[in-house]
């Protein structure tokens, strides 16, 4: 299958790379001011700190785009290509290493004036002057594997997680990332799907290469963020746990059936050899048999329909018409239709003839028929 989807960060942040940037839009100079007490100083620094933890957030915006193969029932295997912008709120748009040199010119412009309340006025100007601004560029590949809960369904909850190694475009670096999460998938048409995760990353930057210009950006990046995204499945596999059937119609005089394709084939069972009696639960001996009879219609039938018809003969004292006996039937094809999907028979190719078959003018021993029919 291939799959796109978009992420944004939940605010959820921290590691190294963001306390790196509190450290580096700290105001430092505004405790400085000459006339403050010591508890003063301390009481300022503690709102400063977390005023300024407030203010810088790191989020990040994610995009990936990826194929995935199922490897096992249970269990899939990704690979998947991931660019990553992390961005950060009210940066500093002047270096701390200027502030010193704001404060000794104003200190020369005006003597009456200690150098301490210039630094305070310095700091003050800088750390008004602040933007948002991006301070992460990221591409990377990954792998990783999924284990799904409920293959086949229309609702597939599942697990994901991974790893992989990409660089950081802006500065330069390379960057390992690891990520684990949880998500829901729902098949809303046989090959298309929407799905919704929560994960947990850890993005880090390495072999980090110094800059000139901007604040230095190696370190990890630990978030917690959502993704939403919508993917195809590129085989003729079903994803519903309603069999996606088509059921022949009747019209409206009871006899007469819709003109159906040339039958190639025909495989008949009774049905006491693959149900229980007067049920519809297939025993252990019918399950083989249809196991069997899957791997033919696979290997040696693979481009045709398969069209699957009970004839159930009345219980004693019901009409042959009753509607409730005519369901019947139609739950014993969704049975044997399960036990097909479980074979990999994509959906697409099993018409469900059942509707109608106590009509049938046929004898009224219980039978399982399997027709070949040429595809339309």
């Amino acid at each position: 299958m291939l799959f796109g989807s978009g992420s944004y960060g939940l605010g959820l942040t921290s590691g190294s790379l963001e306390r790196n940037i509190e450290a580096y839009n700290f105001p430092t100079y505004l405790i400085f001011r000459d006339g403050l007490s010591s508890d003063t100083r301390a009481f300022s620094t503690y709102g400063l700190i977390e005023y300024n933890a407030d203010q810088i957030r790191l989020n990040s915006h994610l995009g990936e785009v990826g194929v995935q193969y199922a490897l096992f029932k249970y269990i899939s295997v990704g690979l998947t290509g991931v660019s990553q912008t992390i961005q950060s709120s009210n940066l500093r748009q002047i270096d701390p290493f200027i502030v010193p040199l704001w404060a000794s010119q104003l200190q020369r412009q005006n003597l009456s004036s200690s150098f301490n309340d210039n630094l305070f006025s310095a700091e003050l100007l800088s750390f008004l002057i602040r933007r948002d601004q991006k301070t992460s560029s990221i591409t990377s590949g990954n792998l990783d594997i999924g284990i799904h809960f409920i293959p086949n369904s229309v609702f597939d909850p599942y697990i994901r997680f991974g790893g992989g190694i990409g660089n950081e475009r802006q500065s330069g670096g390379k960057v390992e990332r690891l990520f684990a999460g949880v998500g829901l998938r729902y098949h809303f048409a046989t090959s298309y799907f929407l799905f919704l995760e929560a994960l947990k990353t850890n993005t880090y930057i390495v072999d980090y290469k110094g800059q000139t210009n901007t604040l230095r950006n190696h370190g990890n990046f630990e978030e917690s963020f959502v993704s939403l995204g919508f993917g195809k499945q590129l085989t003729p596999n079903s994803f519903s746990d309603e069999p996606n059937v088509t059921n022949i119609t009747q019209s409206s005089e009871k006899n007469q059936l819709q003109e159906l394709p040339p039958r190639i084939k025909t495989f008949s069972f009774l049905s006491s050899e693959i149900f229980e009696p007067k049920t519809t639960r297939i025993h252990v001996e019918g399950r083989a048999k249809l196991d069997a009879l899957a791997r033919s219609l696979t290997i040696e039938y693979p481009e045709y329909e398969i069209v699957i018809i009970n004839f159930v003969a009345p219980f004693p004292g019901t009409e042959e018409e009753d509607p409730l006996h005519e369901q019947f039937g139609i739950n014993r094809s969704f049975a044997i239709f399960q036990i097909l999907r479980e074979k990999n028979i994509p959906a697409s190719r099993i018409v469900n003839a059942t509707a109608g078959s106590t009509r049938y003018d046929l004898d009224s021993s219980e039978r399982v028929i399997f027709e070949l029919r040429a595809k339309p």
